[in-house]
């Protein structure tokens, strides 16, 4: 194929300045005035490009990629309305440190608020959440080309120091297709800057002190990106009486001293219970947490000392924060661990001797229960494939995860940085683009109805695979307090519908298999995850089933 790269200048320049940073990948949304940006992407052979034609989709296609790389992914967009379908994407990114670059094509300045065709505000439309936003400039002069370099690289660096969303934003007047078969300008590689947290200065010796001071610490981890490294030194924090450890499915810990199920163990306590359970120290570690029932224990029975270890967030969310420590979790426990030492103490042994009970309880409550989205989530949890990354849907998919153990052998995803729906189905399909894993997207059907243009995408694996639990609504609005009093529960929360699946499968070239029962899950789970020469979707209907009153059942036990 003939090499068409863009005669702008601008263009060359900011597709070197990638390239000099090690960016590889850049998604593309169709449009015209970002055709020579998407051209000279396409035709250069250090990038690989992918075209998502749903801008919302492409948004959440760039973070789950990103996600999994660990590294920024480029999401290109023509001028207008395109623009702010990706603001879903890069809230969740920011919330989440994923580290997206938005990079739209702009009309000139001059037509802006001019009634010209596709043309908006776009400059500093994502501020508020973004880590840096900037428009280059249209002219190529020597001073004009470096002043651009200097705000493009400030850009880069900010999405890398931060791990976050940036937003740039390229003015482009018409003609737009002039191509030539070389590129004008080199860089060599562009070092990359180290993060904030390496600058700040941690009182360890005040720290260590504290924690050897107390009889009852309590540490919460939140979202987390697997890492053995975190596991091992959680494992030797745990190794003490007096520390107690709750984790949940999307901090990709595991061991036999984590409480991994936080609402089994405490939602029916009484308060006089949850007081005697209440810590000296709080430390918590990561981003959200997806239990609500953790967070009124803690605003509610406050510790004398709330700590929170993360390098990017700080925020107050229970209301108590004392001790900000910016740093690599890693980093910081493979200093503090040493200095610390263990205690006697029953605080463990209380807790423990709750989640032991609670076990039993669970068992039984699961031997007498039958077909419905509980039984679903245990069937499906215990029957993932080894190696597979499971990547959860939003509202009650999520908390039905949270109900059953994980294999160490899975990685758990959740968009919990917003913790919407909108998106979870593209974030799923990106992630799968370039895992290298088999990756099962295990969702609800509003989620899944909601987001069906992730399905518009042609690089999917044929591994890839979705569990769509279909109880005809937005079930959570059943679960959760407040709605079933608003007399509309039905058609305004819970939006009750008839809709099925089969038909998008067959217009997107998907597998599709649909399930009614027990003995057809059992039946076809297994085979569900072979080897095909499609991706899958398997629709599990149980619609006829009361799910809301068996969670409700569940949590009295």
């Amino acid at each position: 194929m003939e090499k068409k790269y863009s005669k702008k200048l601008n263009v060359q320049l900011i597709a070197e300045t990638f390239k000099a940073f090690g960016i590889e990948h850049i998604v593309l949304s169709p449009g015209s005035r970002n055709g020579a940006l998407a051209t000279h992407f396409t035709h250069h052979p250090d990038f690989k490009t992918y075209s998502i034609v749903d801008e919302r989709s492409a948004g959440f296609v760039a973070l789950g990629m990103a996600q999994q790389l660990r590294k920024p992914v480029v999401v290109c967009c023509t001028s207008g309305s395109a623009l702010v379908n990706y603001y879903p994407a890069v809230t969740e990114a920011f919330y989440q440190n994923v580290p997206i670059i938005v990079l739209s094509a702009d009309r000139p300045e001059h037509l802006v608020d001019n009634f010209d065709g596709q043309t908006i505000r776009q400059k500093n439309t994502l501020h508020a959440h973004t880590y840096h936003s900037t428009q280059l400039t249209e002219d190529e002069s020597t001073e004009s080309l470096t002043d651009n370099l200097g705000l493009i690289k400030k850009a880069v660096n900010s999405c890398l120091q931060n791990s976050g969303p940036v937003h740039i934003n390229m003015p482009f007047s018409e003609p737009l297709y002039e191509f030539q078969d070389r590129i004008d300008i080199q860089f060599d590689e562009f070092k990359t800057a180290n993060p904030l947290s390496q600058t700040i200065e941690i009182d360890y010796e005040n720290l260590v002190q504290k924690w050897n001071a107390a009889t009852k610490k309590l540490v919460l981890v939140g979202l987390q990106f697997p890492d053995e490294k975190l596991n091992e030194w959680m494992k030797k924090l745990a190794d003490d009486e007096s520390v107690v450890v709750l984790t949940e499915t999307t901090s990709n810990l595991h061991s036999n001293r984590f409480f991994n199920k936080i609402d089994s163990v405490i939602y029916s306590l009484k308060d006089e219970t949850l007081e005697g359970l209440k810590p000296e120290i709080l430390l918590t570690i990561g981003q959200n947490v997806v239990s609500k029932k953790i967070k009124a224990f803690i605003r509610n029975h406050k510790p004398q000392q709330h700590w929170h270890l993360d390098e990017f967030w700080h925020p107050d969310t229970f209301q108590c924060l004392t001790d900000k420590i910016q740093s690599n979790p890693v980093d910081f426990l493979e200093k503090f661990i040493p200095k610390i030492y263990q205690q006697n103490s029953h605080y463990f042994n209380d807790w423990n001797s709750i989640r032991i009970e609670k076990e039993i309880l669970q068992n039984q409550f699961a031997e007498t229960t039958g077909f419905s989205d509980f039984k679903v989530f245990e069937k499906l949890i215990e029957t993932f494939p080894e190696k597979a990354q499971i990547q959860y849907g939003n509202s009650s998919v999520i908390r039905y995860a949270q109900l059953f153990d994980h294999s160490a052998n899975n990685e758990i995803f959740a968009n919990r940085g917003t913790s919407g729906i909108d998106g979870s189905t593209s974030t799923a399909a990106g992630a799968s683009m370039v895992n290298g894993k088999q990756t099962v997207l295990v969702t609800g059907d509003i989620s899944f109805f909601y987001d069906s243009n992730g399905l518009w995408n042609k690089y999917l694996p044929n591994s890839f695979r979705i569990i769509l639990i279909n109880n005809g609504g937005g079930n959570i609005f059943k679960i959760i307090p407040g709605p079933e009093n608003s007399g509309v529960v039905e058609e305004v929360f819970e939006t009750r519908h008839h809709l099925r699946a089969n038909h998008l499968a067959e217009m997107f070239g998907f597998e599709y298999i649909e399930i009614n029962s027990m003995e057809e899950l059992n039946s076809e789970i297994d085979g569900f995850y072979q080897n095909s020469e499609k991706p899958k979707i398997m629709e599990i209907n149980t619609s006829m089933v009361e799910n809301s009153a068996v969670m409700r059942a569940y949590f009295e036990i």
